[in-house]
């Protein structure tokens, strides 16, 4: 932390000594529409605004995990949080120049995707891309370079994109991904996830990974101008951005990424410039007076939001002192990364439903889908166990008074191990599938109402061959549950799972997958989507609170929700495991 401060105190000097000296001008020029007439922002004096936000962001995200420094930080929470929400700004600091230690983070990392499947591929690339930021060499980057390229749509393309700027390889060469972002660019001029209107997240992103063509590819530089015409357009009066018709904070973050990218002077260039707020005043709109950020004005802190307000903010700073783009990692080294043979086809097989387990026995991300074996119903198996252990232990005893070690010792240690092993059966609650998966819900107490909830797939019924998509499309008819203080949409869909012996795949952040119906089966735009009172929310189902008489619905959706009832232009699934503020659950499907 004080390596970073002691930089932004030198660029904070260094705009002092130029505003004494008369080097900022009293107004600015206008840039030509073109990119190749703007004026880089890095020949600018920074005004010293986003290295006082940069800096407050950081103390307030030190302060609120109790962390002193950067590095405990890293070592600390962020290492916790490794794999489930952690990347972006681990990928921040690799790009602050300072030479922070990023080793226990990565071995978390690691062991975070050796012992979980992650099947959204731009989930994988962004894994990927924090491995390169912070200089690993382990051969996950390759098998997602060799696997992941153009297999979920634009994102995939784009993120593929950043992993081959720093210098890896894949089967798809450069050339070839960006004759893919270039083929869907829209009529407009822009990027969108689907449909023909462009999305600000998303053409900001594509502009992103294009950006360091620009300076040697005329068809590459046109599209960008376009885009950039778009993004102006696009711009709110307050200088932010909206995405699927609602202004918020992670779309203006992700522009102000692409303009550094470019090193566009966004500070002063009039077509970011409206009503004399910049890109920056746009961002700090949603900007909390505790020191995070929401996704939308007048809302609650969002993880999401902060983590790529940081992400932007640094992006910014590096700009300012010329240190490149964000995705251009400075501690890049591909000539470590071994050589990877892929495997081949027919090999280690996985079970149907992806997670390489039979079904009916295997457990979910969390454990929900786990069906319990073990022995009879009830504990009755209890007695039998700890008799048997008594009885060795009585014979182990007998065997010493034969063999004439007849020290009192000897016959102590044996006594305490039996004791120890007949708690541990005691304490140990082993249930059948039958047991587990008992019809029953738990009993609250304390309820405060009771919700219902539905579970179904009409979009898929009747297609492909899975047993486990029902002809009517019906998982779960509509089921009363009773509701404690603060219960999510996630507590309830545990419980669910558990009382109807329905098998679930994922997290309080995203759910991947409900009764072997999986994201990406039906597409790259398909998953699972949940609705409330008939409405799509826009926070993950963990961090929905309900109240008495609400209807969830869990649905499959087969265009991020646009072609289920109550899609709202606000509602789009905000994803978790891309940098966007587009359709997710966290926090959820960002990669």
């Amino acid at each position: 932390m004080r390596g970073i401060r002691r930089r932004l105190a030198a660029a904070l000097c260094a705009l002092v000594l130029c505003l004494c000296a008369g080097g900022l001008g009293a107004g600015a020029e206008e840039a030509p529409m073109g990119l190749a007439g703007a004026a880089p922002a890095s020949e600018q004096a920074a005004d010293g605004e986003t290295a006082s936000a940069l800096v407050s962001l950081l103390d307030r995200l030190l302060e609120a995990d109790g962390a002193a420094s950067v590095q405990e930080w890293i070592d600390g929470a962020l290492t916790r949080e490794a794999g489930n929400g952690a990347e972006w700004e681990i990928m921040a600091l690799a790009q602050s120049g300072e030479p922070y230690d990023f080793s226990e983070y990565e071995e978390a990392l690691l062991r975070y995707l050796s012992e979980n499947e992650v099947r959204a591929a731009a989930s994988r690339q962004k894994y990927a891309l924090t491995l390169v930021a912070i200089d690993s060499a382990d051969p996950y980057i390759s098998r997602v370079l060799y696997d992941s390229i153009g297999e979920q749509g634009i994102a995939s393309w784009v993120f593929g994109m950043h992993l081959l700027h720093n210098g890896y390889a894949a089967p798809v060469s450069l050339s070839e991904v960006r004759d893919e972002i270039l083929s869907r660019q829209l009529p407009d001029g822009g990027w969108a996830v689907t449909g023909q209107s462009a999305d600000a997240d998303m053409t900001a992103m594509a502009v992103q990974a294009l950006a360091p063509l620009c300076d040697e590819d005329a068809d590459v530089r046109a599209a960008v101008d376009r885009a950039l015409e778009l993004l102006s357009a696009r711009q709110l009066a307050d200088g932010d951005f909206s995405s699927y018709g609602v202004p918020n904070a992670e779309s203006t973050a992700q522009v102000m990424l692409a303009l550094s990218a470019l090193d566009v002077d966004w500070r002063n260039d009039s077509r970011f410039v409206k009503n004399g707020c910049t890109l920056l005043d746009g961002l700090l709109k949603y900007h909390l007076p505790e020191g995070l950020f929401c996704h939308t004005a007048g809302g609650a802190a969002d993880g999401t939001a902060t983590e790529q307000a940081l992400f932007a903010l640094m992006a910014a700073q590096r700009q300012e002192a010329g240190q490149g783009p964000m995705y251009l990692f400075d501690r890049r080294s591909p000539e470590r990364l071994p050589d990877w043979v892929p495997p081949e086809t027919g090999t280690d097989a996985p079970a149907a439903d992806g997670t390489g387990a039979e079904p009916g026995n295997s457990a979910g991300a969390d454990g929900t889908g786990a069906a319990q074996s073990g022995g009879a119903g009830g504990g009755g198996y209890k007695l039998w166990v700890s008799l048997g252990i008594l009885g060795v232990a009585g014979l182990v005893c007998l065997g010493l008074f034969v063999c004439k070690k007849r020290h009192p010792a000897n016959f102590i240690v044996i006594a305490a191990v039996a004791a120890i092993a007949v708690l541990a059966v005691c304490l140990t609650d082993i249930q059948s599938s039958e047991s587990y998966y008992g019809g029953t819900q738990p009993v609250k107490e304390n309820a405060v109402g009771s919700v219902t909830l539905t579970i179904r797939c009409d979009t898929v019924a009747g297609q492909g061959q899975s047993d486990y998509i029902p002809a009517d499309g019906v998982i779960l008819e509509a089921a009363s549950f009773a509701i404690g203080q603060g219960d999510t949409v996630y507590d309830i869909l545990l419980e669910a799972a558990q009382a109807y012996g329905i098998r679930l795949d994922g997290s309080a952040d995203y759910i991947s997958g409900i009764q072997y119906l999986y994201e990406f089966d039906f597409g790259e735009l398909s998953g699972w989507v949940y609705l409330v009172n008939g409405v799509q929310p826009s926070v993950g189902c963990g961090e929905y609170r309900l109240s008495d008489g609400d209807r969830i619905e869990w649905l499959y959706s087969l265009e991020l929700g646009r072609d289920l009832p109550g899609y709202t232009a606000g509602a789009a699934m905000r994803e978790p495991s891309l940098p966007v503020a587009s359709p997710r659950s966290e926090k959820s499907t960002r990669p």
